[in-house]
């Protein structure tokens, strides 16, 4: 009776030991299986999150500068009277040049321009005047004026291509252009009006701080080198306007010349917003 009751307790303990082993290995099993639901539930999260969370970085960029520019008028009233450089007083008609610009493209910017121009000159030099003026009976037909000031304020709108943006070499920065826009133009003058071929302060009639004033339409051609990216750029150009004048007979250089056309060599200097 004694055997018969240890052998039932041996195979109760048997029994509830290998269930308790069978238990504890689902339950392991269980987690485990659940842990690996939840790994790859959080990586496939992370696989649809991580690509939206990547930034491109955008070609389109704006950049802003400054620049100089030398002036040489090919009408010769014009040039005559304000010449690219003053031997007397040894200065050179020039131009600053302020811009704010964007890449739109790897291969074209888009950009405005205003500048200004201003200069003097008190040389004397004769004007050849189309209405002459008449003065005590006497036609006058010459004005050798004794200040001229001239102020110039262009705004236009460039526009730059790069062809060859896809090389490796310097070339990769050359560029063709293009602009149009307007100019405010304005002259004033101390007049010494005279019928003689020179001056002769025996006979003219002067009049002081007369002036004159306009608009007038823009257009450019332009050729050159500049950068196209970076934090800081320079560059250089050569540049062609076309400004048409209106003529009304005034004595002023800008209101006898046919025109107002210039070649300016400019200097660029730019830095990348």
């Amino acid at each position: 009776m004694r055997k018969f009751i240890y052998t039932i307790f041996i195979i109760a303990v048997f029994i509830s030991s290998s269930y308790s082993q069978f238990s504890s290995d689902w339950k392991l099993k269980d987690n485990k299986d659940r842990f690996q639901m939840l790994s790859a539930k959080i990586e496939k999260n992370n696989n649809i999150t991580n690509p939206v969370q990547i930034k491109t970085r955008k070609a389109m960029h704006m950049y802003f500068g400054a620049g100089y520019s030398f002036v040489i008028f090919t009408n010769g009233v014009m040039n005559t009277g304000y010449p690219l450089l003053d031997t007397r007083s040894g200065d050179f008609l020039s131009e600053v040049n302020l811009y704010f610009g964007i890449a739109i493209a790897s291969a074209l910017t888009l950009e405005i321009e205003p500048s200004l121009l201003f200069t003097r000159n008190t040389r004397t030099d004769r004007l050849d005047l189309t209405n002459p003026v008449s003065y005590q009976g006497s036609t006058l037909n010459y004005d050798f004026p004794s200040y001229q000031g001239l102020t110039a304020i262009p705004i236009v709108l460039n526009a730059r291509f790069f062809p060859f943006f896809t090389q490796k070499s310097f070339i990769r920065l050359f560029f063709i252009g293009a602009g149009a826009g307007i100019v405010y133009i304005h002259e004033n003058y101390d007049h010494n009006f005279t019928n003689d071929t020179l001056l002769n302060y025996q006979n003219y009639y002067y009049v002081p701080d007369q002036s004159t004033a306009q608009w007038a339409p823009i257009f450019r051609i332009m050729t050159g080198f500049t950068g196209t990216g970076g934090a800081f750029g320079y560059g250089g150009e050569v540049r062609f306007n076309i400004v048409p004048v209106k003529n009304n007979g005034d004595p002023f250089r800008t209101r006898i010349a046919k025109n107002f056309n210039s070649v300016d060599i400019a200097l660029r200097f730019y830095f990348s917003l």
